[in-house]
């Protein structure tokens, strides 16, 4: 069986060249496409890595600055004042709770957490999913999570960092009766934390709307993509043409005239009309058609 071609040589360069234009173009669009959701995946890793570096950072200054003052000036102060403790500024939790509080305001799409299992505060108690997660990381033994879960019938993508339980904190969080009044005036924990050093104990979580990201991404991937595609097809068409306007139609032409010098019709000029290759043809067939016509001439 015989392979079907179209027989026009303007088919036989143009079909290729389209089909190249459009799978270049297609492919480089998808990738164009893949990489934005990849890199919108990522900017949204690093902000997250900046927030729990912050987090981080401002516990460790309430843990080795602001705690051993206060506890100082508090002890320096003791009759004066009513309070044994500061926690605006003596409780690491306390200090970045407030703080992604702020953040949360501001900053919607991002939710910040500090949770922990039994906990002062019971707003730090962490949720089913939350607790999953600490669990799923005291069972691996490892200090980082990062995933997508489903909360409450909505994707996130979540990333929880492990808190491990430290000397300085069972003055708060390991007997209900060591506790400084000032928290259970607070909070009133119905039960002891206890706390032991070393043991995970909660994490600081950062979860953003996965869907959001996803459906920015894509849409952003998608106008690239198709412009990337649009330019590929743009320089397949403009190639096209080209070849059209100074191939093909020069070559129909002389082909045209050729069939006129066949049938005896020599009287009509070949223009020459340019001065590459197929200008040279072109002149060539004029040279023929005078050469002919000059016989025909003799022959009357």
């Amino acid at each position: 069986m015989k392979r079907i071609l179209p027989k026009s040589i303007r088919w036989k360069i143009s079909l290729p060249i389209l089909l190249f234009g459009m799978v270049a173009g297609l492919g480089t669009g998808i990738y164009t496409y893949k990489t934005e959701i990849d890199k919108a995946v990522y900017t949204t890793e690093e902000k997250v890595n900046a927030a729990i570096t912050f987090s981080d950072s401002a516990r460790e200054y309430v843990r080795k600055t602001l705690r051993p003052v206060l506890f100082d000036f508090l002890s320096k102060a003791k009759g004066c004042i009513q309070e044994d403790f500061i926690p605006e500024g003596q409780s690491s939790s306390f200090f970045t709770a407030s703080i992604f509080n702020m953040v949360n305001e501001k900053m919607p799409d991002f939710q910040l957490r500090q949770i922990a299992f039994r906990p002062i505060n019971p707003k730090n108690e962490p949720k089913p999913e939350e607790a999953k997660i600490i669990n799923f990381m005291k069972a691996t033994n490892k200090k980082e999570y990062s995933g997508v879960v489903e909360i409450n019938g909505q994707r996130y993508l979540v990333h929880a960092y492990g808190k491990v339980a430290e000397a300085g904190c069972m003055q708060c969080h390991y007997k209900r009766e060591s506790m400084p009044k000032t928290l259970i005036a607070k909070y009133n924990p119905p039960y002891d934390p206890n706390w032991k050093v070393g043991e995970l104990v909660g994490a600081v979580m950062v979860s953003v709307p996965f869907e959001t990201i996803i459906l920015r991404a894509q849409l952003n991937g998608l106008i690239r993509g198709l412009a990337v595609f649009g330019i590929f097809l743009g320089i397949t068409a403009f190639i096209l043409i080209a070849l059209d306007r100074l191939v093909f139609k020069p070559v129909e032409e002389l082909q045209r005239k050729a069939e006129e010098i066949a049938k005896g019709n020599v009287d009509e000029p070949i223009e020459v009309k340019s001065d590459d290759e197929i200008g040279r043809l072109a002149e060539s067939f004029e040279r023929m058609r005078v050469s002919i016509k000059k016989v025909m001439d003799l022959l009357k």
